[in-house]
């Protein structure tokens, strides 16, 4: 198999059944070429990395009245621009993880300041992150409880870990899914943006990344509004890039008709195969075609 070179990626956010505003915010494309952000635009993206990374962000902003909905705005266009700015850091597997930490750190202050001013007082934002690079791996950040999955061979697995006291008692073993979800701290997370009183410390890492995965960023009004299962079940019948928007909407849409209680957003991108052939290659198989 070639290797993977393309993605297709789009996403979608819905205010839900209950809130008043959508507090939500989610950016997608490639570093200094076309992107979505909030608006899914007219079909979904296709992005070859050869030309540049790829990026895909979700923001759930916290604060409520206090303008969670600017603090997560703020976290979309500080980390895109600021990774834009870095993009020669993104070709080098030894600086990509702490270009993603300084963009993060410096969408972190950005927020923190405008939390300090009237009105905004005790505003944040969670973070989830993934920058996809040429050379196959899919690196990413996060700070909060909105989440990262992947999608691979029919099985989802959750890549980010929920920086909260449910997040962690489940990861550990000590809640089940059904537990985590009917506990009464479930809300509480002690990691954001634009949070004074925490040491700001999000996790990063890398995931190589294969032909046929997907990739979900989502808030926790998606995870809230569908078990791991019926992630799962709506992610298995995504194929082919004519797939990747029926399924952010069937993931959305479902969501919202199960709970809705929050905002809810999905952001997806699916690992296409193959990079064109290279001359080389080109002309060994024209000469085995007899051409």
């Amino acid at each position: 198999m070639p290797n993977p070179a393309a993605l297709c990626l789009d996403g979608l956010t819905d205010i839900g059944n209950r809130r008043q505003n959508n507090e939500d915010a989610w950016w997608a494309g490639q570093l200094g070429g076309a992107s979505h952000s909030m608006e899914s635009g007219p079909a979904p993206l296709q992005v070859r990395l050869a030309e540049a990374a790829a990026l895909l962000i979700v923001s759930d902003g916290v604060g409520g009245a206090n303008a969670g909905e600017v603090a997560s705005q703020m976290a979309i266009g500080q980390i895109s621009a600021e990774l834009t700015r870095q993009a020669g850091a993104l070709h080098d597997r030894a600086t990509i993880l702490p270009a993603i930490k300084t963009a993060m750190d410096a969408a972190n202050r950005a927020i923190t300041l405008k939390a300090a001013e009237p009105g905004f007082d005790g505003m944040g934002a969670t973070l989830s992150l993934v920058c996809f690079a040429h050379d196959a791996h899919a690196y990413w950040g996060q700070a909060g409880d909105s989440r990262i999955y992947l999608f691979r061979r029919g099985r989802l697995r959750q890549i980010s870990h929920d920086h909260s006291p449910v997040g962690r008692m489940r990861q550990g073993g000590k809640l089940t899914e059904a537990e985590a979800r009917s506990h009464p701290l479930r809300n509480q997370i002690d990691q954001s943006l634009g949070d004074p009183n925490a040491v700001f410390a999000p996790d990063t890492g890398a995931e190589p990344f294969h032909a046929g995965d997907v990739f979900l960023l989502c808030s926790d009004g998606l995870s809230d509004g569908l078990w791991d299962h019926e992630i799962e079940a709506v992610l298995g019948r995504l194929h082919t890039a004519d797939d990747v928007r029926p399924t952010v909407t069937a993931l959305v849409t479902q969501a919202k008709s199960s709970s809705g209680r929050d905002n809810i957003t999905a952001v997806l991108a699916l690992i296409e195969t193959g990079p064109p052939a290279t001359p080389a290659t080109t002309g060994r198989w024209r000469r085995w075609l007899g051409l």
